[in-house]
Parts: C-alpha cells; structure tokens; sequence
C-alpha cells in the first residue's frame, strides 16, 4: 500500500492542467482531495478538514494566496503543515516561495513521478528520490568510511537534512551543517572543513553567493565544494564550473552512498 494512501491533500489556488493531471495521480495513489481557492479557505477550515499537505497554485502569486502561506507558517498548529508551492522554474520565483514558507517546489515541466517521490519523502519513504533510482539509507551491511572527513554541508530541508547526518554518521564522518547561509562562512572557518555540500536554493542567499565567498576566503578558497541541489539547468552547471565546483548532483538523480564514495575521494 502506498504511503500516500488516505492522506489529504488541499489544492489551493487556480487550476491548471499541470494542477489538473496532479490531481488525477492524486486520486490514483488514494488520497483524498479538497480544491479551494485561497480567499474561501482560512487557517480554522483548513484546521478543520484535517489536511495532511497543502500543494499551492504559486504561478501568479495572487495577494491572497501570499497571504494564506504567511499565515500557514505564523499558526501554533498549522506552521509544520508541509506546503508544495506551484512555481515558475527561475530562481527568483523558486527563492521567493521558499522564503514565503513552502516545504518544497514543483514545477510546470517536472514530471509527476517527481513530485509523487517528494510527497512521499515527506510521509515516510525516504529512500525513493525517483523512480529509477533507489537510496537505501539502511542497507544490511553499512560502508564505512577509514578516512574520517570534515564535512560540512548547507541545507534547508529538514527531511533531506536528516538523511544527510544519517549518512555521514554512519560513514564515520565529522560533520556540522547550517540550515541557511546566515554564519556559514564563520562557521566554517571555525570548523575547517575538508569538504562543503552546498544546496543552490536557500532561504536567504543562493549557495552560488555562499561559494563566492568561499572563493573570497583565505581559509576556504581551495576548499572542495559538492553541489546537491534540485537544479539542473545548464546555466546552474555552467556557474558551478566557473566557481571551481568539484562535482554537480543533482538530488532526485543521486544515491546517497555515491555521494560517501565522492567526500572520502575528495578529502583524501
């Protein structure tokens, strides 16, 4: 049975026929669905029908809908509800909604396997970031790493988060991480890391603004940088070369183990 199975969703917002298809692999996966528009819900509806996730139409950022997350994230009960905003594939907009709140982004032209794997990442299956690839975070017999790497990495998602430290425990790694950019560049300094895993999308600067100044930092600037972020865009993949990245993952197509065997090769 599916994790998804019986969980709420609220659909918020314009539909569209992205909205429209998601809706129908909604249904498909056993979720019960509710469809609103932002200025008819309010936090005591919402509290009311029991959601379990909330997917927000984000495209045209109507005034009510930006209000209705502010207030999502501001209510005791409501401000772990996970929110998936609907948003246009640029950074700016992709920026602006996790700034706003939301868990998560999806958008127009990501398949909907996709976002089925990410929802299902948030209900407890933490193990299928696609549909091809697998991450067995607890395999039978774990590789442990002799080389005893300093990592530190940069990322905003809880789930994800906890994955990480997860790994890097039990592969022997010395870690410390920052949920935003806000002191990271202090941070590490202090720590002296051998290896940085940056996310692009952050809550108050990109990860690229992050690596310029590690550039710009004595103590940093030769230190190897791993992206791992949900971007691929070739512009992404450009920038990371310039700025002397030394491998570019993407999230969704990368099995945590690959990226053990890339930290001990380049601390070592």
């Amino acid at each position: 049975m599916s994790v998804l199975q019986g969980k709420h969703i609220l659909v918020l917002g314009e539909e569209n026929q992205h909205i429209k298809e998601l809706e129908a692999v909604f249904q498909a996966e056993g979720m019960l669905l509710s469809v609103a528009t932002c200025g008819t819900v309010d936090i005591a509806s919402i509290e009311a029908k029991h959601i379990d996730l909330v997917l927000l139409n984000h495209l045209h950022e109507g005034e009510p809908c930006v209000d209705l997350l502010k207030q999502l994230r501001g209510s005791r009960s409501l401000s772990v509800l996970p929110i998936f905003a609907l948003v246009e594939n640029t950074e700016e907009k992709i920026q602006k909604a996790l700034m706003l709140g939301a868990a998560d982004y999806i958008t127009n032209d990501e398949p909907l396997v996709s976002v089925i794997n990410k929802m299902k990442i948030i209900f407890g299956e933490p193990d299928n970031f696609s549909e091809s690839i697998r991450i067995d975070i607890t395999p039978q017999k774990m590789s442990v790493s002799n080389c005893g790497a300093r990592v530190y990495f940069i990322e905003d998602d809880a789930l994800l988060r906890n994955l990480l430290i997860l790994r890097l425990e039990k592969s022997n790694f010395v870690y410390e991480y920052s949920k935003d950019g806000i002191g990271a560049i202090d941070a590490m300094i202090a720590f002296k890391p051998q290896v940085v895993i940056l996310d692009i999308m952050l809550p108050d600067k990109s990860g690229f603004e992050i690596l310029t100044e590690m550039r710009a930092t004595k103590e940093l600037k030769d230190t190897p940088v791993i992206i791992f972020s949900n971007r691929d865009e070739q512009s992404d993949l450009e920038k990371a070369r310039e700025l002397g990245v030394s491998k570019y993952y993407v999230k969704a197509m990368t099995d945590l183990s690959l990226l053990v065997k890339t930290i001990e090769e380049l601390a070592t």
